[in-house]
């Protein structure tokens, strides 16, 4: 039986349209020719039930004088089997047949014979037989759309559940192929640049391979310093079992040349090239302002993992991790023209303008304003409680009145109004009302429409800084 609230909702409906109702013309027909051998049915059973009688007891074939009054069983079983309508038809024929033998017999006024208590006793003890025919075919007719509909709910579960068992698994791979996020792995990108702990020209490149290695499925590759345009033999970071570089290496030299990223499957190159090359994969590390800091070079990866995503993911990851090196000269236009502006939240909005750029993934800047009442500070203590571990944000004070700009890396415009949302929640519980009600002004400005420097500035020039 349904155990929640909408499937007793959907019960109802359910049974109405399996109730009987105007129907289609192939079940006019059906139900035509039910019911036509409903009428045959009856017909004959009385008329063998009165032959029957009639060779029994050919001087009183409807019992009248008899202890028991066999002539009501047929019409009794009818009415059972068909309802209350079939048991009132088989008592009217059985009044027709007696007619007739009356008539026949020619005893007098017919009226005058006729045996009110045997008809009438017949006709309520077909009634009663009707009746529970009745009330027992509306219940099986009941139970039957019951189980119609919980048989249609156990396909849709089982389908829903099958679906779900799919997706499970489907997880469970990606999970295997990527078992680091996009945000995780520029998290830790993000750390790495703040601790800038392995010295050298590319610090903290073993950790940046490790993280290359989780993130792109990179199984032997190996990371070197590139200066004047030359990459170093010496590797600053490996996986696997990587050899010395090979600087004459086809692939190799066409991703200096161009500074892009190139695999074994890149149109450009001549297929003798390809075939010469040891490599599948060569990727700059390029910072923003085009300096060459150093190059990827894979010699294995997984077949599967050689696909548009992975690569892409592999060269924004490059870039990500170039900037960080670069960090004063990539945040430096952005610094000279806001100077309080924090350098992380500065070198993060030119990083993710070029993950905009490459890969086409969104992040936004989002800046809440509050007003000069008495509760605006507390709720500016209770929204930065809001910021996530990848997010960074800027606090700017301009008299007694307070914004807060919020950067949300990776983030569309549905992750924007989420965020939006349980902020304007959370005030409400607290104090009472929401944005408008706060005086709490809201702008946003999505990164990659303009230069960074300018989304920056714009946004705070909006906010009245």
């Amino acid at each position: 039986m349904p155990t929640s609230l909408p499937d007793l909702l959907r019960l109802p409906t359910l049974l109405r349209r399996r109730a009987p109702g105007p129907a289609a013309p192939g079940e006019e027909a059906s139900l035509a020719a039910r019911w036509a051998w409903v009428a045959v049915e009856t017909l004959a059973g009385n008329a063998l039930s009165l032959a029957f009688m009639y060779w029994v007891a050919p001087a009183d074939p409807f019992g009248l004088d008899a202890a028991f009054p066999w002539i009501w069983i047929m019409p009794t079983l009818l009415a059972m089997r068909y309802g209350t309508a079939v048991g009132v038809a088989s008592v009217l024929l059985l009044v027709m047949a007696w007619a007739w033998h009356a008539s026949l017999a020619g005893s007098g006024h017919i009226l005058d014979l006729f045996p009110k208590e045997f008809f009438l006793g017949g006709l309520l003890l077909n009634l009663v037989a009707g009746q529970f025919s009745d009330v027992w075919s509306a219940r099986t007719r009941r139970l039957r759309a019951v189980n119609a509909y919980l048989d249609e709910r156990l396909n849709t579960l089982t389908k829903n559940h099958f679906l779900l068992r799919l997706s499970h698994e489907r997880l469970e791979q990606d999970l295997l192929a990527k078992p680091l996020t996009l945000r995780e792995t520029l998290l830790r990108l993000r750390d790495l640049s703040r601790r800038q702990d392995g010295g050298g020209t590319l610090p903290g490149a073993q950790e940046f391979m490790q993280l290359l290695a989780q993130s792109c499925q990179l199984e032997t590759a190996s990371l070197h310093a590139v200066v004047q345009g030359r990459p170093d033999a010496v590797a600053a970071a490996v996986l696997g079992e990587a050899r010395p570089l090979d600087a004459d290496d086809p692939l190799l030299r066409y991703c200096l040349e161009q500074n892009t990223l190139v695999h074994v499957q890149t149109e450009a190159l001549a297929a003798d090239a390809r075939d010469a090359s040891r490599y599948l994969v060569c990727a700059p590390v390029l910072s923003s302002d085009g300096r060459l800091a150093g190059l990827i070079a894979v010699e294995r990866m997984p077949f599967f993992a050689l696909n548009n995503d992975l690569l892409k993911l592999l060269a924004v990851l490059a870039g990500y991790y170039a900037d960080g090196l670069t960090m004063h000269a990539a945040a430096a236009q952005v610094l000279d023209r806001l100077p309080h502006c924090p350098p992380e939240l500065a070198l993060d909005v030119v990083r993710l303008h070029r993950i905009r750029e490459q890969a086409g993934i969104e992040s936004t800047l989002v800046a809440l304003v509050f007003g000069t009442d008495g509760n605006a500070r507390d709720m500016f203590e209770q929204v930065r409680r809001f910021k996530r571990g990848v997010d960074l944000a800027w606090e700017l004070k301009a008299g007694e009145r307070r914004t807060l700009i919020t950067l949300l890396p990776l983030a569309g415009p549905a992750a924007v109004e989420g965020y939006l949302i349980r902020v304007e929640t959370a005030l409400a519980a607290q104090f009472g009302g929401g944005f408008l009600d706060n005086h709490i002004a809201t702008h946003t400005a999505r990164i990659g429409k303009l230069p960074p420097v300018d989304t920056l500035a714009d946004l705070v020039g909006r906010c009245g800084g």
